[in-house]
């Protein structure tokens, strides 16, 4: 009975006794999160006028000597320090220590950056993180600390290396370095430690790593296209002397993490499960960053902690859909992957629901509910409504395609060198001076119509704003789309297959297809003499 509580309750939780949600309750005065919301609001809105005071003060002798920063992050840190170790405060004094601690962690990492090179400053901020771990004890700091150590270490690597972090080589392999350190943490920690401060660290640092997983991976589908200004570029694979090492590593990952899976939970050793893991293997190997994000949902899954769990399950989604923008595989290839694999996890899932019994047993999770004819019903509804969705507007481009009015409109004079990114190409087509110059906020980023004739070859001169009265014999409308700050004529971008950039390096004229409302669809490109490219 002498040992802590806390220590009490990971024993037990290690020996399955208790839930892994077991925690101790403590007795502190209840705090409604409006209240505490309001309060760190206003200590907030309180603390950040005094610290640009502090810095101003401080500016000139600041500007004289670097050093400075160093006492002054300490004095910050220190009087943070202080406060969140008390064991009962004012919530109001409480929440102003929080701006004080970002403020001297922040002046002590610019003063690392300014005196040390890249790899040594983020390992020296990492380091700090670490330190305020340790000696502030408030788990969810913890967490947000042990998050940015993670990042920063992360930083440190590849700048030994390299100087750019887009570096997709060193990228993959210093997060896997580093998923591979959580792993060996996460056993220690199970089998021997129990310690609630590496627990709260390394969920921390676990998350990180499911963030960088996803950012390797580049874009996903359709997320580039469908917010402006996001970047639409197709990601670039992998070197040649690293692809197949990745692609074996990725999935070694699944096929731990489904075998940790099946340990944990005898229920899912079951044909269909073989399948899901051969399914997901593949994948694994087409997206190298999959299999490190599987194996942290079978962790976290197999031990209740389904908010991590969750945030990997988000991230394998993410990866999964990035497969749409990978440069190592043709854009048919790639989508009859996506189908089948998608047609084979319907398979498993109707698979899975026949077989009727609850995956999860342990004491700490919340059992599969029964099956119901209710739910069954709610699937197929929903499966009949993304298909209804996708083929309707398949239906609808088709249609246009094959009955819309063909006309071309004039690109504006680029230097194709640099419009050339990745297999698309930026598009900038000639339009009114009065339209070109208005910014889509000035318009709140409404779609405008723009009026212009066609003349005997299909080329239409697009002359002005479309006001609503009627047209003049031989004018058309076209509806334009706001975007990067401007409006364009449907889109910014065509997109081609991988290699081919030379051909579309004479397009002068975009053609496309437009109906008798002003909708229009992009369908090709035309050389200067109106030949299809």
């Amino acid at each position: 009975m002498s040992r802590p509580l806390d220590q009490m309750i990971a024993d037990a939780i290690a020996a399955g006794v208790l839930p892994p949600s077991a925690a101790v309750i403590r007795h502190e005065a209840h705090r409604p999160w409006p209240v505490v919301l309001l309060t760190a609001l206003g200590a907030w809105l309180a603390a950040l006028p005094l610290m640009g005071i502090i810095f101003l003060i401080c500016d000139d002798f600041v500007s004289r000597s670097r050093s400075a920063l160093y006492p002054i992050s300490l004095v910050l840190c220190g009087g943070a320090i202080y406060i969140l170790r008390r064991a009962s405060l004012p919530l109001f004094v409480e929440q102003l220590s929080i701006p004080a601690l970002l403020t001297g962690a922040a002046t002590m990492s610019v003063a690392f950056y300014f005196d040390l090179s890249t790899h040594e400053a983020s390992l020296s901020v990492a380091l700090l993180a670490m330190v305020l771990a340790v000696l502030i004890p408030r788990n969810w700091l913890r967490v947000l600390l042990g998050a940015q150590a993670c990042a920063f270490i992360i930083v440190a690597m590849i700048a030994l290396y390299t100087n750019d972090i887009r570096d997709r080589d060193h990228f993959w392999i210093v997060v896997h370095g580093a998923v591979v350190i959580w792993l060996v943490t996460d056993f220690v920690q199970r089998q021997f430690l129990r310690s609630v401060f590496i627990d709260r660290v390394a969920t921390g640092w676990v998350l990180t790593l499911i963030a960088c997983l996803a950012l390797w991976t580049g874009m996903t589908f359709m997320v580039g296209a469908a917010i402006d200004g996001a970047p639409v570029g197709t990601t670039a694979p992998l070197s040649q002397r690293l692809a197949f090492f990745a692609q074996c590593t990725s999935a070694a990952m699944i096929l731990a993490g489904a075998a940790w899976l099946a340990r944990c939970w005898p229920a899912l050793r079951k044909p269909w499960y073989g399948l899901t893991i051969a399914v997901l293997t593949g994948l694994a190997v087409l997206m190298p960053s999959l299999g490190a994000i599987l194996l942290i949902f079978a962790v976290f899954a197999s031990a209740g902690r389904w908010r991590i769990a969750a945030a990997a399950a988000a991230a394998a989604a993410w990866a999964t859909g990035a497969l749409y923008y990978q440069l190592a595989y043709p854009l048919a290839t790639k989508a009859l992957l996506l189908i089948g694999a998608g047609a084979l996890f319907g398979l498993i899932a109707w698979l899975a629901i026949r077989e009727g019994e609850p995956v999860i047993s342990s004491a700490g999770a919340a059992p599969v509910p029964p099956d119901s004819t209710a739910r069954r019903i709610g699937i197929a509804v929903t499966a009949l409504g993304v298909l209804a969705i996708a083929n309707i507007g398949i239906w609808q481009k088709e249609s246009l395609i094959s009955h819309g009015r063909p006309i071309l409109v004039e690109l504006a004079p680029v230097d194709p060198r640099s419009i050339m990114q990745g297999d698309y190409m930026r598009l900038n087509f000639k339009l009114p001076q009065a339209i070109a110059e208005t910014g889509a906020v000035e318009t709140g980023g409404e779609r405008l119509m723009v009026a212009g004739k066609v003349n005997e070859n299909g080329v239409a001169e697009l002359t002005r704003l479309y006001d609503g009265r009627p047209l003049a014999p031989g004018e058309i409308t076209i509806e334009l789309t706001p975007r990067h700050g401007g409006y364009t004529v449907v889109t910014d971008a065509w997109y081609f297959q991988e290699g081919e950039a030379k051909r579309w390096e004479a397009a002068k004229y975009g053609e496309f297809r437009v109906d008798a409302n002003g909708k229009a669809l992009l369908v090709g490109m035309r050389g200067a003499h109106l030949e299809p490219l």
